[in-house]
């Protein structure tokens, strides 16, 4: 009972807080309002906290060497809630930048906590339940939480959901500390490089996770800047847009249950082939704001959805791209690292281009993301898995 607890808490906690990390986006104007700068600015809250995220996982398997999984998780918890606090209650950037690195750098810490759980903490009859956690908690956090926050917001404040989800990240947090199971005792390397070397001294791993944060730049790029996109092609309130996202999002989550049933039936050669090209055209077709809006959002959610076929594609086959897979804390570390580190890099470019080129700049560097990341995600599928099929 104590370990389908677990699962359940561990899905509580990781979408409250990557509902937080989203909801930034769709909330620029109410946001960028308090603290009384362009609405561009508030990108740098998705940079920082984001680069957090990336410095908490990075550092996040040697935590879980040096403190156990169970104490880290704790004191992550506590001290995500409380950076979440001084985020609503300022008013200041530089503190509020600074609080929101915080709370990045113990997301990304919980993160690895989450794979330690899911790779040695639970039984292996659990293993799958809490893939599937890591797998659809973020996409069902966008689907629902950052609507839902977007639209209790417009009712009332912008502070209000992000009240609401401080308060499940600090209850789930807490309650999985309380039913946390003992694993079977390994931990990963004690080094603070060593899991990652081994990890990325697997063939092709480098290429393919240099790939996959090339690739993960054009996904969560879109999301970073989706609030401005909309406002700025659409004009649309932050109503008009959560409704859209929740379109979107409902669609993209749904996804989740059906993608192996999807390559089971088309194998993974053709849904691979399929899943990209489709999502290359949807995104040249609306990234550009020219169509109308109904039009741009059937496109938008196509795309989303596509990038979870392809993306679950890609996840169920490392097993045959990397038999020997090292430190599995690390390894599994690695997907979180390198998808947090795409969202970064774009969204701090965003903040910085959109005053001086607007939005066109970013439009184009999405669309060559999504190009070159691809590309070398594709070269390693053909190196690895295709060259089997």
């Amino acid at each position: 009972m104590k370990e389908k607890l677990a699962v359940a808490f561990s899905f509580a906690l990781i979408f409250a807080f990557s509902a937080v990390d989203n909801a930034v986006s769709p909330m620029v104007k109410q946001i960028a309002a308090t603290y009384a700068v362009n609405m561009e600015a508030v990108l740098w809250f998705i940079s920082v906290c984001t680069a957090g995220t990336v410095l908490g996982v990075f550092l996040g398997p040697w935590l879980v060497a040096v403190l156990k999984p169970l104490r880290l998780l704790t004191g992550a918890t506590l001290l995500l809630f409380a950076a979440q606090a001084g985020f609503l209650l300022g008013g200041n950037l530089a503190a509020g930048l600074a609080f929101r690195f915080l709370s990045g750098f113990c997301t990304g810490a919980i993160a690895s906590v989450m794979w330690w759980l899911t790779f040695h903490g639970v039984q292996k009859k659990y293993y799958p339940a809490m893939i599937a956690v890591l797998m659809s908690a973020r996409p069902l956090a966008t689907a629902i939480g950052v609507p839902l926050a977007g639209l209790l917001a417009w009712e009332s404040s912008w502070q209000f959901p992000y009240w609401l989800l401080a308060g499940l990240m600090a209850v789930s947090g807490l309650a999985l500390a309380k039913v946390f199971p003992q694993g079977d005792g390994q931990a990963p390397a004690a080094g603070l490089f060593e899991g990652y070397r081994r990890a990325l001294g697997v063939p092709y791993a480098l290429p393919y996770y240099a790939g996959f944060t090339i690739n993960r730049m054009c996904y969560f790029g879109f999301y970073a800047v989706a609030g401005i996109w909309f406002i700025t092609h659409y004009g649309l309130n932050l109503k008009a847009m959560s409704l859209a996202l929740l379109v979107i999002g409902l669609a993209e989550a749904s996804i989740n249950f059906t993608v192996p049933r999807i390559i089971k039936r088309f194998g993974h050669r053709r849904t691979l082939n399929a899943s990209l090209a489709g999502s290359l055209v949807s995104l040249l077709l609306f990234i550009w704001g020219g169509l109308e809006l109904k039009a741009a959002v059937a496109l938008i959610t196509v795309f989303m959805l596509l990038d979870r076929v392809y993306s679950m594609a890609l996840v169920i086959t490392i097993p045959e791209m990397f038999p020997s897979t090292g430190d599995k804390t690390a390894f599994g570390s690695l997907n979180t690292l390198t998808a947090w580190a795409g969202l970064s890099l774009v969204s701090a470019l965003a903040g910085k281009l959109i005053p001086l080129t607007g939005l066109r700049a970013v439009e184009l560097i999405l669309v060559a993301a999504f190009i070159i990341g691809t590309s070398l995600l594709y070269y390693v599928q053909a190196k690895t898995v295709l060259n089997k099929s």
